[in-house]
């Protein structure tokens, strides 16, 4: 199968990873913060050791400022839920539903009022956009860092900007940026940052993280099980303990700080790779008559279009069952930006490549989707 599903999650996982999964599941198959025996410690060791990785590679304000999570949408809840208060909060277009939902879960309850920022022509927001829409109370603004819709990423650092100037919290949704390209949150002024392990990264599904600076500490929405404080009858005030209730999915983090190492290692490599053959695929379907492209040159690896008026489901589809190409139709749990495309009954095609995505398997992709617009259009005749 040629697999051009890499937006939703990696298919590669590099050795390194699964070595790393096989030796938390062999080594040390304990509960980090139950026990004192020497095992039990070394695990306490090497999930501390990710979350200093992961506090060096986003440059937040402290190495305790990391909370383990099952993913990027647990990390967004965490974001939004544990820092809400009464006012404002300012969203984008290009949202996906792990930041929508939440959001407006606190607009249905009465707590908050939201508006929503749009992309220019290029797909960006800018932070002219977002000022437009300030009020008095407005306390949080949510951007997607890159679009898992078109894979544009936005100018965080202006955003930022604007953000510390007036006092607001921002939050990135990192999940189709990390292991992709950067951000730096001291540097950009950014306060919170959720990730996903499962895609830039080459890591397992089961484990996120959210980093968040002194002026963004969220209070839990999640109580017990944290292993530490165990006479209190009410959550712990310690950071990050009272974040992480329940047992922590070791072998998912082990492979988080594993991919973090793997992806300093090569990253030069995997950038140019998958920057190449993104482009490739854009190029290709921009010439493919029938065929409308939604993205543009991005670093996320991601080409979303439409054959005619075709369903993208349809066409996934035919793509997976007559060619074997694994890409993904639908809504991508992004509404928002498919209203702004105007493809919200029919949704976008959706391939996205990864480091190892071949030419040959590009060529094979805008082979196949010629074909099936040359079908399409004389079926229409």
């Amino acid at each position: 199968m040629i697999y051009l599903d890499n937006a939703a999650t990696t298919n590669y996982k590099p050795q390194e990873i699964i070595d790393t999964v096989t030796e938390c599941l062999t080594k040390y198959p304990y509960n980090p913060n139950r026990s004192g025996n020497k095992l039990s410690l070394e695990l306490q060791q090497r999930l501390y050791d990710t979350r200093r990785k992961l506090h060096l590679l986003l440059n937040n304000d402290s190495e305790m400022h990391v909370a383990f999570t099952s993913g990027c949408t647990a990390a967004l809840n965490l974001a939004i839920l544990g820092t809400a208060q009464r006012g404002h909060v300012i969203i984008t277009a290009t949202e996906h539903n792990s930041v929508l939902r939440p959001v407006m879960q606190l607009k249905k309850k009465g707590y908050v009022e939201v508006s929503v920022a749009h992309p220019n022509e290029k797909g960006e927001i800018t932070a002219d956009e977002i000022e437009r829409l300030l009020r008095p109370d407005t306390y949080l603004i949510c951007v997607s860092h890159a679009s898992n819709v078109t894979g544009t990423s936005q100018r965080i650092t202006d955003i930022g900007s604007l953000a510390r100037r007036r006092g607001i919290k921002l939050l990135v949704d990192c999940a189709q940026s990390i292991g992709y390209f950067p951000i730096d949150m001291m540097k950009q002024n950014v306060d919170m940052v959720a990730i996903a392990a499962h895609k830039g990264l080459h890591a397992m599904q089961g484990a996120g993280a959210l980093m968040f600076s002194q002026n963004a500490i969220p209070r839990p929405i999640t109580f017990g099980g944290t292993g530490s404080e165990s006479h209190l009858y009410y959550q712990p005030e310690t950071i990050p303990d009272s974040l992480e209730s329940g047992t922590l999915p070791c072998p998912a983090i082990m492979a988080m700080g594993a991919g973090v190492d793997w992806w300093l290692k090569n990253w030069k490599e995997n950038h140019d790779t998958v920057t190449e053959m993104q482009h490739t695929i854009l190029d290709g379907l921009s010439q493919i008559q029938g065929v409308t492209v939604y993205s543009q040159y991005n670093k996320s690896g991601i080409t979303s279009f439409n054959v005619g008026e075709r369903d993208s489901g349809e066409i996934s589809d035919i793509l997976s069952e007559r060619y074997d190409i694994a890409v993904r139709g639908g809504l991508q749990c992004a509404p928002l930006m498919h209203r702004h495309l105007g493809t919200l009954s029919q949704g976008v095609v959706r391939a996205s490549v990864s480091c190892v995505t071949t030419k040959q398997e590009c060529y094979a992709l805008l082979n196949a989707v010629e074909l099936i617009a040359k079908t399409t259009t004389l079926n229409n005749i």
